[in-house]
């Protein structure tokens, strides 16, 4: 039995991985594929909204080693392939021990810690901590017709501009993915953009969940030129094969509808133990991380100790307090 397994080799297990081998503590990180493969799975070319640069690094795992210091990343804003540059190079030089193509399935309480169900057999640990991301099961708006429609996608399914050219595409959402999104397709498709309440841009609002980045002054520019169509809060309230109904009293035909609309947080099923959640999805948990049941921590995105730990720079503070936790039960 190690001391601690760790499920998800992505930024938070990786920091994670990194504090315990620096005090020499016995664990195991187990990856369902490559290291950081969620981000492997992101749209290629996708820019980072947090900058990391001297002085304002958003995005680096530690300060000690920063994203900035490593040769030809973009700057102040890396792109996803910068990124997982990165998290390759910090886990080799560092030595992680990362058990790649590994996926974990289920996990039980056994008697002084737990057993872990993976493809590559069982696991044991006296913790356990579940990094596994918060983007693991995408949200499709409770519109009908969306469900089991052919003509519906999500933007994790999304790839590449080319797949829609000429094509009316609906995109619904008001964030980030969706501005960023449209704005790929802005020329290539016809696109038209459905919000559900007013927009909201970081720059009149100052909060980072809002539209930001260079996505903010390009989206307005499409909208103003008319390139990129916008409902805005004017949401969709019943969908039927291509055509859509808006709140407004208008009817559309697309030939794609992609739901921007987040996704929602799951992780593997605990067996021998319940897990709080709150309201929104997320597990109940300590300022330390740790859930309602002893010895289970929650880290990376999937710990929302905060808003912020949506993003990069909002949980890495955060990691250190789940290692200070797990280390004195040690």
């Amino acid at each position: 039995m190690r001391d601690v397994i760790i499920a998800g080799g992505g930024p938070g297990g990786l920091l994670l991985a990194h504090f315990l081998g620096e005090h020499g503590i016995d664990y195991q990180v187990l990856e369902r594929g490559k290291i950081a493969q969620a981000w492997r799975m992101m749209r290629e070319g996708m820019i980072l909204l947090s900058p990391a640069v001297p002085g304002t690094d958003w995005t680096s795992l530690t300060l000690k080693h920063p994203l900035w210091a490593l040769p030809g990343v973009r700057k102040p804003f890396p792109r996803r392939e910068d990124f997982l540059c990165y998290v390759d190079a910090f886990a080799r030089e560092h030595h992680l021990r990362v058990l790649e193509n590994t996926a974990v399935t289920r996990a039980a309480v056994i008697p002084g810690g737990f057993s872990v169900e993976t493809s590559a057999g069982n696991k044991s640990g006296r913790f356990l901590v579940l990094a596994t991301g918060s983007a693991s099961e995408p949200a499709y708006p409770d519109i009908p017709g969306i469900a089991s429609n052919p003509f519906v996608l999500h933007a994790c399914d999304y790839v590449h501009c080319m797949a829609y050219s000429g094509k009316r595409v609906l995109i619904i959402g008001g964030g980030n993915s969706a501005a960023e999104i449209a704005i790929e397709l802005a020329g290539t498709a016809g696109v038209t953009l459905s919000t559900r309440g007013p927009m909201r841009y970081f720059s009149e609002t100052g909060d980072l969940e809002h539209i930001r980045g260079s996505s903010e002054s390009n989206l307005k520019e499409c909208i103003r030129f008319g390139i990129v169509g916008l409902r805005e809060a004017d949401p969709v309230v019943r969908v039927s094969g291509r055509r859509a109904w808006f709140r407004g009293g208008e009817e559309r035909e697309f030939d794609w509808i992609l739901c921007a609309t987040g996704y929602r947080p799951a992780w593997i099923p605990i067996d021998g133990g319940t897990v709080r959640t709150r309201e929104d999805g997320y597990p109940v948990i300590s300022p330390t991380g740790q859930s309602t049941l002893p010895g289970l921590y929650f880290c990376g995105s999937l710990a929302r100790f905060n808003k912020r730990c949506a993003f990069i720079h909002g949980f890495r503070n955060y990691v250190e307090k789940v290692f200070w936790d797990i280390a004195d039960g040690l």
